[in-house]
């Protein structure tokens, strides 16, 4: 069936019934589009885009891109939960603890609120950038009610609290030369 015009010309009607069976012939695959594991790393922001990623960044990996697009469908049904944070931040690589204000047993704790102990991997520095973006992805993940209150950040495989020191050290450099030698009036030939 073709769409031309009834006023349509000789050769556009032959151009026409060649194109038609050529491009029915060819193989059209889009399975492979829909799917984080198969599509090309080019056409991943668009998959992401579609499939309501909340949080993107160019610079993530391929494979934490993957993650985060494959993770998506399964953080939006369980959006406002812990377990939606906790999985918002394993799909980067982060190990998350999370303490509610309700588990701490304590006069101090204030109701609604959350605390962080984050395992940072390799290949992200604990700095205030990750600081950001671990605070973005809660945010975005966690319920409206809910305050976070502290994100404490720790490198992976730090089995004890870091140590930190600090020296300082002042004096006066003193060079002493034999008499004779710098010329104080002494002739030295």
């Amino acid at each position: 069936m073709s769409i031309l015009p009834p006023n349509s010309t000789r050769l556009e009607r032959a151009l026409d019934a060649v194109l038609a069976a050529r491009l029915e012939s060819l193989p059209v695959p889009t399975g492979h589009l829909w799917d984080p594991t198969t599509c090309l790393k080019e056409t991943l922001p668009w998959l992401a885009w579609a499939l309501s990623v909340d949080t993107w960044d160019p610079a993530w990996t391929k494979d934490q891109k993957r993650r985060v697009i494959k993770n998506s469908p399964a953080l939006h049904r369980t959006k406002g939960t812990r377990r939606a944070v906790e999985d918002a931040l394993s799909a980067l690589g982060f190990r998350v603890e999370v303490e509610e204000w309700w588990e701490k047993y304590s006069e101090e704790s204030t109701p609604g609120t959350f605390d962080l102990v984050v395992k940072v991997p390799a290949g992200y520095a604990v700095d205030n950038a990750t600081y950001d973006e671990v605070s973005a992805l809660v945010n975005r993940a966690k319920n409206a009610r809910s305050q976070l209150r502290t994100i404490s950040l720790i490198p992976e495989g730090l089995t004890q609290k870091p140590l930190f020191s600090a020296a300082t050290a002042s004096g006066i450099v003193t060079t002493i030369y034999p008499l004779g030698r710098i010329g104080l009036g002494d002739d030295v030939r």
